[in-house]
């Protein structure tokens, strides 16, 4: 070990005092129906990538394909990168701590969209592909980074200082690896650095699954949004699209009386799973209609009839001219089955008031507006939306992927 690395005990014997039961790798496994799961799957990742990074060669094939990124700060996405080169990766990790190749994919899944880099500047000019390094992943800003050695020795970092020893990040995806380029969004070209091999760059054509569209595979609201009287929440997300002029229309419900793949229950602060927002079926037939016109989410507690927005049109409008006017009208969404998200910001152009139903004494709740992460600012979790209402107060976020 490197006297680079002394400064880390002293952060580590600092946690220890005030935090003297961390938990450790060995923790009962967490179910991937938990709020937690992508947490503890993230860090199992990190300590099998630590390990699996005591082996010379990948490492060194790491260091080769971080140098080759063309993503700001020479950022990989994880789950692409696994399976690059017939799985090596895939292989090292699932070697590196004993277990099957499923338990490795079940974390892949279960940890959602991940990327690893070294997001200190000095540490990618200064790490060399050498055995000094640390592999570190987080919950949300302001958390204590967890970091694994090659040996797997668990640490916990500062959260406001990075040590002297090069930390490679397996963090939650924010970054958009097509480069601008959403016909490439399906091969391995920025995500992993291979060559071209994915759909013709010319334009896309809709794929034969039943079942593509845009999903919700994770969703936060800060309230309740329900008496305790009135029992469990019936969360909503409504999903809008231009109809004539200005005015909009309903394309799509996700919600626990929905239906079909549109079926989404919460009813804690958190849930996780996989629930329709829109069939690529649906999304074609909007873009024949409309083409290149977006869409805009918005979320609500359904009091009322399921799947039925009933609201008060006023307080509709002034929350949504609010949100606007704070993002500038781009509090809609663009949809791109290319992307892996699905969805990027665009600008609002249609009234939703229209498309609703006006009661003034009785009601559904208004949650909030979608705002893409990359206007409203980040969003905890890697989430790509956030739910905002009263202008810029955030009410909630969002996780969207596409299927194809």
């Amino acid at each position: 070990m490197s006297r680079r690395f002394l400064p880390l005990f002293a952060i580590v014997l600092a946690a220890a005092c005030t935090e003297p039961n961390l938990p450790s790798i060995s923790d009962p496994v967490v179910t991937a129906s938990s709020p937690s799961a992508p947490r503890v799957a993230r860090e199992r990742l990190a300590e099998r990538l630590a390990r699996a990074l005591a082996d010379p060669a990948v490492r060194a094939s790491l260091k080769q394909r971080l140098d080759a990124s063309r993503a700001p700060e020479r950022k990989l996405q994880f789950q692409a990168l696994a399976r690059a080169d017939q799985a090596v990766l895939l292989a090292a990790l699932t070697r590196s701590i004993p277990g099957s190749v499923q338990d490795v994919l079940a974390d892949l899944n279960a940890a959602h969209g991940l990327e690893v880099y070294l997001p200190v500047a000095a540490h990618r000019a200064e790490w060399s592909g050498d055995d000094d390094f640390l592999v570190a992943t987080i919950g949300r800003d302001g958390d204590s980074p967890i970091a694994f050695d090659a040996a797997g020795t668990r640490y916990v970092l500062h959260p406001d200082r990075a040590p002297d020893t090069p930390v490679l990040a397996l963090v939650p995806q924010e970054t958009d690896f097509t480069g601008g380029r959403p016909q490439l969004a399906a091969t391995c070209w920025d995500w992993c650095g291979g060559g071209y091999g994915g759909a013709s760059p010319g334009g896309y054509t809709p794929p034969a699954n039943p079942n593509a569209g845009l999903y919700l595979t994770s969703s936060h609201f800060e309230e309740g949004h329900e008496s305790w009287l009135k029992g469990k929440p019936e969360y909503e997300y409504h999903v809008y699209g231009l109809s004539a002029g200005s005015d909009a229309e309903q394309l799509a419900c996700t919600g626990e009386h929905a239906g079909g793949g549109y079926v989404f229950d919460q009813n804690d602060d958190d849930w996780n799973g996989s629930a329709l927002m829109l069939s690529e079926t649906d999304r074609a037939a909007y873009e024949r209609s409309h083409p290149g016109q977006p869409v805009r989410i918005v979320a609500f507690e359904d009091d009322d009839g399921p799947c039925e927005a009933r609201v008060d049109g006023n307080r509709l409008t002034v929350l949504l001219q609010s949100v606007d006017a704070a993002y500038r009208a781009y509090t809609s969404g663009k949809l791109e089955p290319l992307l892996f998200r699905g969805i990027k910001a665009a600008p609002s152009v249609f009234n939703l008031v229209s498309a609703v139903r006006n009661a003034i004494t009785t009601g559904d709740d208004i949650i909030g507006n979608a705002v893409e992460s990359s206007i409203s600012g980040w969003v905890p979790g890697g989430a790509n939306w956030a739910l905002k209402t009263d202008g810029t107060r955030t009410a909630g976020w969002f996780t969207t992927e596409y299927r194809r």
